[in-house]
Order: C-alpha cells, then structure tokens, then sequence
C-alpha cells in the first residue's frame, strides 16, 4: 500500500493539487469572537480576508483537535497501513502536539512518522508536495520522509510584514517589537529560523520592502521551486513574481499563493513572501 501523507491546513497547499496527490488536509480552526470556523472548509480565504478588512474584531487561530487527527488516521487506514504526519513549527503552533497525541491513541506506533517541519506556509507545504509525489511514485515510509527532510533543509522564508500588529496579538512576538515598528514605522521582513520568528531586516518603506524580498530570493541562487505568498494584494505578489521569472529559469517560475486564513490571522493584510527551495548540490 502507498504511503499517505497528512498534514495541517497552515500548509497553504492548493486546493486542487492537494486533491490530485492524495494529501490529507487536517484544518486549523479560525475565530472571530464566539463564531469559529474550520480553515478553508467553513471559512474561504476571500470571506476570511473580507472580514479581517472590514470588521474591528481580531481574528484567533487554534490548532486541529486531537479527534481531528484520529478520525483522519482511521479513514486513512482503510486504503493504507502507513502514515507521514508533516505539520508546521511546533514553536508556533500546538498542531503536531494533536497529531502525535493521536497517533499514540490510534496505536499507530512504526506505521506513522510525524515530522516538525520549523516552517509554515508554503515553507511547509513545498515539503509536503514532495512527499506526496515520493509516495505516489512508490517511495517507501522512511524514503517519502527522507524527501521530505531535504526539502525542509533547503527551505528558506522571508515575509514583509505592513504592521505587527496581528503577530502581537496572537502571542508570535513581543508588544515592545510590535510598538517599535509602529512607532517608527519600520517594516520588517521576518524569517523562520529554527522553528523560530526572526527579524532579517528591517526597512523604512514598504516598496523598498518588496524590493529587498527580490534580491533575497535572489541571493539563495539558484532554485528547485520558489512560491509568492500575499494575504490582500494580488497585483504586488503578481509583479514580484514577474520580476523573479526575468531571473530563473522557466522550470522554477514561482507559484502564487494566498496565504491561508490560519496563516493569515497572524500577519494581517498587506503582507507578502517569498519561500525558496535551493537546488541540491
């Protein structure tokens, strides 16, 4: 039996390419106030968006169930005997701390593999896509993992950040950070590094912002696959990824992607990346 690869809707996978590779999307759970929403099944990313923009309301975020993650794994063990579980930072999110509860629940013991990846977004979801396409060629459990693993370690992520506000007040950084940008009107461009939210610049105008987000991705050389991420403005992701394509070769033109609302609440509007997988030498 092929292995199945489940991860967490903070993936930012595509819709129709999580379908077409057989990945199992667990979702997150967003809030605004007492109503709450399964991520991308109750709640699209033009309604979350929408609400964000025009509601005073913040919206919250809360990890998968563990009841989510069991009910997966059985409807998984219909049709195959082993599992691997990809979800983002644990340093962030309590998500694989419900997939491994899970898991122990289910006795799944060596039939399962859960991997932190330290990423989120398409920072982890490139490392998933991998794996489903490992997997759906014949790779084995710890081959789909091993796959997995390589992408992961040549996974870079710059966000550019229009305010802090929304990372403050989910609890990802310290109201002094999110009070010194406001008040003098930095913006950043955040990074993961070990799992971890890191300040890799800081940049007085936004348009320089984006422009700095072009010569990083620039300087991680060349690319197996990059992804544009953007939360409200389509266009600005579309001309950095035009940009980019003058740059690489066809075959890694990046793909764009809107962050998923789980992702989304934590950054806010405005917000735009780039997530880099480096060719392997």
């Amino acid at each position: 039996m092929a292995v199945q690869v489940v991860t967490d809707s903070g993936a930012d996978i595509p819709e129709q390419l999580a379908t077409d590779l057989g990945i199992v999307v667990v979702p997150l759970t967003v809030s605004f106030g007492n109503e709450s929403y399964k991520d991308g099944i109750e709640l699209s990313a033009d309604q979350f968006y929408q609400r964000l923009l025009h509601e005073d309301m913040m919206p919250t975020t809360s990890q998968p169930s563990v009841g989510s993650f069991v009910e997966a794994y059985k409807n998984i063990r219909a049709s195959s005997n082993q599992i691997l579980s990809i979800h983002l930072s644990s340093k962030l999110s309590g998500t694989l701390n419900s997939a491994t509860q899970a898991g122990s629940m289910e006795n799944l013991g060596e039939s399962i593999r859960f991997i932190d990846s330290m990423q989120a977004s398409m920072g982890l979801g490139f490392s998933v896509i991998a794996a489903a396409e490992a997997a759906k060629g014949g790779a084995s459990l710890d081959q789909a993992a091993s796959v997995a693993k390589s992408v992961l370690d040549r996974t870079r992520i710059f966000i550019l950040f229009d305010t802090l506000e929304y990372l403050e007040k989910g609890g990802r950084i310290g109201r002094a950070s999110a009070l010194f940008g406001s008040v003098l009107q930095i913006k950043p461009i955040l990074t993961l590094e070990d799992g971890v939210i890191e300040t890799k610049l800081k940049i007085r105008t936004f348009q320089k912002g984006v422009q700095r987000l072009q010569q990083l991705t620039e300087e991680c050389g060349n690319l197996d696959k990059a992804a544009i991420l953007y939360t409200t403005d389509p266009t600005a992701a579309r001309n950095l990824a035009g940009r980019l394509n003058n740059r690489f070769a066809e075959d890694t033109s990046p793909l764009i992607i809107r962050i998923s609302p789980a992702v989304g609440a934590h950054g806010g509007p405005g917000v735009i990346g780039v997530v880099c997988v480096i060719t392997q030498t």
